[in-house]
């Protein structure tokens, strides 16, 4: 069975997206809508995609999809959502979801109630370097799991020109750093380590060119007893060839070994007193962060097919943006904040 596709969005990371729907064995890339025709014009002739609009509705009625891959930023989200549920087809959303938690509740409860196939493009999880650690975990390799630091610094947050030549968006949203980029990392650390039960956390704005919020500490409490930290910081790069590769560098401390990601997406291993040695695993260095984008999509695709459920699903996106409100309910009470 082949599954028509039509994208909505033609920007920085709808690229990412059209590339891999083009190499999903079951799939057929028959759209690309975008305000901007030109710009539709160009994704449409780089990546072999047919047919061009530059109105939602009438790319529906004419190419009736099998699924909408929404690709715009979050404040267009919730009318295209609806748009989508109308018109029957499954549905792929970009996060962050929406502004705001009540507005990603309505498209959540409007998609169920219709019965309709609603999961959020969430690729974090499916990058290898995190797929290869939540194996080495079930190993228990490293014993009884204690800590876990996560120190993003991607590097591309300094200057008035911040973010203009990628997604101009960023500048003016009101959250942002936990909003747009921490959510990747509270669905990850999910996936790693389990549900949070306890939030704390600071958070400051370093850039005056943005709105938003671009450095800060998180503290978890995972329901486990596990720790974890994350340590944010836009402006400040770390060491790798590829800086938005990792975003930043892992650690994770058990009582057996401990396990550390760097920016070059290598792992190693650190026996309770020994030295550390490499872990070497196999893993694509092509798309979005080794290819996570064609991950996420191929296990969506496969859901819809063989009529399973996923984790990134609208509904189980909810508990994530209930972490984040609980995040920056700390931040704005200066308390530890229990969910």
């Amino acid at each position: 069975m082949t599954l028509k596709v039509a994208g909505i969005g033609a920007g920085y990371f709808a690229q990412y997206h059209y590339d891999a729907w083009q190499r999903i064995g079951e799939i057929e890339l028959v759209a690309v809508c975008d305000l901007d025709a030109s710009r539709a014009r160009s994704t449409a002739q780089r990546h072999g995609i047919p047919a061009v609009f530059t109105d939602v509705e009438a790319m529906i009625r004419e190419i009736q999809p099998d699924i909408l891959d929404i690709i715009t930023p979050p404040d267009s989200h919730e009318a295209l959502v609806h748009t989508a549920i109308d018109s029957g087809s499954a549905i792929i959303c970009q996060k962050p979801l929406a502004p705001d938690t009540p507005a990603a509740r309505r498209m959540v409860e409007s998609a169920e109630a219709n019965q309709s196939f609603f999961a959020v493009h969430e690729n974090f999880r499916f990058e290898p370097w995190y797929r290869e650690i939540r194996n080495l975990l079930a190993s228990q390799r490293l014993g009884e799991l204690y800590t876990v630091s996560f120190r993003l610094r991607p590097g591309d947050g300094q200057g008035s020109e911040a973010y203009l030549n990628r997604q101009p968006y960023f500048q003016q949203m009101e959250r942002f750093l936990v909003h747009e980029t921490g959510i990747h990392f509270i669905d990850t650390y999910r996936y790693l380590f389990g549900d949070i039960k306890r939030v704390y956390a600071n958070l400051r704005r370093l850039n005056s060119a943005i709105a938003g919020e671009d450095a800060g500490t998180v503290l978890f409490e995972f329901g486990n007893g596990i720790r974890g930290l994350w340590d944010a910081n836009r402006l400040v790069d770390h060491d790798s060839p590829d800086t938005r590769l990792t975003m930043g560098e892992m650690l994770i401390e058990g009582s057996e070994s401990v396990l550390r990601l760097d920016g070059a997406g290598r792992l190693f291993v650190r026996p309770h007193g020994d030295s550390e040695q490499e872990h070497t695993y196999h893993w694509d260095n092509r798309g979005f962060a080794g290819d996570s984008v064609f991950a996420c999509q191929s296990h969506l695709v496969q859901c819809l097919l063989n009529n399973l459920p996923t984790p990134i699903s609208g509904r189980e996106y909810l508990r994530n943006l209930k972490i984040e409100d609980a995040i920056y309910e700390s931040d704005r009470t200066g308390t530890l904040i229990t969910l």
